[in-house]
């Protein structure tokens, strides 16, 4: 019995050190590594999630400087839709990559899925950090 609780104990133990903590963040310089591979796909992937928990932190903090029944509100709401939204027209790079495959599953394809995304939400984050440093004048 107990083998068995030193057993789980253990593999409970690696599995959180195989996934690092939850607010873990990619390490940017993963960019300088690039290779075409699925290792870009995840450098991207991970940097695109950093970015869209910052936005998310930034949209909060803009939010709260907008006055209630404010239209800017519900404008400020459609842009972040219409980000999310924006995200499935990086299947036109990806796929006009693999000569318009719409399932692309080489190496290469899923890194140009979310170079794509990292450029949308890095654009987003730009956007929404010149809008918070308006609201700071």
């Amino acid at each position: 019995m107990r083998r068995i609780k030193l057993l789980v104990l253990f593999s409970a133990s690696m599995t959180l050190l195989a996934v690092g903590p939850a607010n873990a963040r990619t390490d940017p310089i993963c960019l300088k590594h690039l290779g075409g591979g699925l290792s870009d796909a995840d450098c991207y992937g991970g940097l695109a999630n950093d970015v869209v928990a910052e936005n998310k932190s930034i949209y909060n903090k803009i939010r709260k400087t907008i006055p209630g029944g404010n239209e800017h509100l519900r404008l400020l709401n459609e842009y972040m839709s219409a980000q999310d939204q924006a995200e499935k027209f990086c299947k036109l790079a990806r796929d006009a990559e693999a000569s318009w495959d719409p399932a692309p599953d080489g190496t290469m394809y899923p890194g140009i899925y979310a170079e794509c995304v990292f450029d949308l939400r890095k654009q987003e984050n730009k956007f929404l950090r010149a809008m918070l440093d308006s609201t700071r004048e």
